[in-house]
């Protein structure tokens, strides 16, 4: 009995020191985002906002989204040979690739905080990113009978709509009619 009464204590103490700590905490917080907000009027009122007025980036952006969509978009795709630099030459593939990062749901668990919900957003063709930095890539490789395999590729590479020259290729991994 006298066991159990002491462990309902120390659980009792346990939960007010977490509280403590959690309300200490966001209140902090709270301060920080609070002088970051400040912070950030200030600078609007004394410098402004930058005036974008075409917004080409987001045309760029909008344009590759858009030609990324393509199912029928051949490309050709290399690895670089990390002892001379030079690029191999791995053949032909349908699109860009996909990260490996990226996934079809959402890989952030939703929470919630003093100011709200935070929950993930898609980019615009439906896909996540979560953040993570690997250079892990699938890519759908198309062989000379046109079959396509997906492959899992973890090193450095590059993919082009256009082969790029032959001189910054491994000679032995060019095909003769490159």
């Amino acid at each position: 009995m006298k066991n159990i009464k002491r462990n309902i204590v120390i659980i009792f103490v346990a939960i007010v020191c977490v509280s403590c700590l959690s309300g200490c905490t966001s209140e902090s917080a709270s301060r920080d985002r609070q002088y970051s907000e400040e912070m950030k009027a200030q600078i609007a009122d004394a410098i402004g906002y930058p005036d974008l007025a075409n917004f080409f980036e987001y045309a760029q952006l909008k344009e590759i989204y858009e030609l990324r969509d393509d199912p029928n978009l051949i490309c050709y795709w290399y690895t670089k040979c990390e002892y001379t630099g030079k690029w191999v030459y791995e053949g032909q593939c349908i699109g860009y690739g996909i990260p490996y990062s990226a996934s079809i749901t959402s890989p952030d668990m939703v929470y919630y905080s003093s100011s709200g919900t935070v929950v993930s957003q898609a980019e615009p063709n439906g896909i996540y990113t979560n953040g993570l930095t690997t250079s892990a890539t699938w890519i759908l490789t198309v062989n000379e009978n046109g079959n396509i395999t997906p492959d899992y590729v973890e090193q450095s590479i590059r993919v082009s709509q256009n082969k790029i020259p032959a001189s910054k290729c491994e000679n032995w991994s060019l095909p003769s009619d490159y």
